[in-house]
């Protein structure tokens, strides 16, 4: 008697970066032209975040909504629009759609407490401002899979008047000195983890290949294919310059606290 296999597993199962990728490839979208299509132009690594190193269980609310229309009605058989919304909790045939896409958005939101704070998490996945903390690579990431060390409780007015949606922030602690005087070891800083395309200049958060680690990114002016020159501010430490292709951007900072 031959050996049965065992079936796959049923896509409600599956991780979501699979389900992700699953109707992606059923709609016969590359990777490169599904990013450009939402909006991400030719820097596709923005999206294979969501395919290859989410570990939440489910994609943003405003990324699934951008989906919807792209993936709909493509593939055999044509994907309807409840397997898209449920990328994002959304329960497909659940009586309204609406309020279920507003209770998913509220799940995945920040928690906006009744004295006028917003509370942001700490993970304890600091970004390496030195050669990069030795680290899997399935580890890199805005928090996704690690647990939250600290909740810090700020005025929402503050962090409104400089982030338009505090919904992907998180706060990281800066290791190592290839980032002084600027970023000293053991700093804290704000992370945008929403902003994951190198403009404009400034300093971000980023997998290097062996870790997570904090630089400030520059684009080379004219390059064609676009490239990015990573500079740490520590002069003791090179520079270095890729492909804006090979790049996987964590976040943006935004913010640091410091101490006097």
């Amino acid at each position: 008697m031959a050996a049965s296999s065992s079936p796959p597993p049923c896509p409600e199962y599956q991780p979501v970066s699979a389900r992700l990728k699953a109707l992606r490839e059923r709609a016969g979208y590359s990777v490169r032209a599904l990013a450009q299509d939402l909006g991400m132009g030719n820097k596709f690594s923005s999206y294979s975040f969501y395919e290859h190193k989410l570990k939440k269980d489910y994609l943003p609310v405003d990324l699934v909504r951008r989906l919807v229309p792209l993936l709909s009605e493509r593939g055999d058989p044509p994907i309807a629009a409840n397997e898209v919304w449920a990328l994002s909790g959304v329960i497909p045939g659940g009586s309204d759609l609406n309020e279920g896409i507003e209770r998913a958005a509220r799940a995945q939101a920040p928690r906006r407490n009744a004295d006028g704070t917003v509370t942001i998490n700490e993970y304890d996945i600091a970004p390496h401002a030195g050669s990069g903390a030795i680290v899997g690579e399935t580890d890199s990431g805005a928090g996704e899979g690690h647990a939250s060390v600290a909740a810090w409780h700020i005025p929402r007015a503050f962090v409104e008047n400089y982030v338009s949606d505090p919904s992907a922030l998180v706060i990281l602690r800066v290791s190592g000195n290839s980032m002084e005087p600027d970023f000293m070891a053991g700093e804290r800083v704000m992370v945008d983890t929403a902003h994951r395309v190198p403009s404009p200049d400034g300093v971000y958060v980023l997998w290097n290949g062996l870790g997570v680690v904090l630089k400030q990114l520059m684009l080379v002016p004219h390059s064609n294919p676009p490239r990015i020159r990573i500079i740490s501010i520590n002069p003791t430490y090179p520079m270095d310059e890729v492909d804006i292709a090979d790049l996987v951007i964590n976040g943006r900072v935004v913010g640091k606290w410091m101490w006097k």
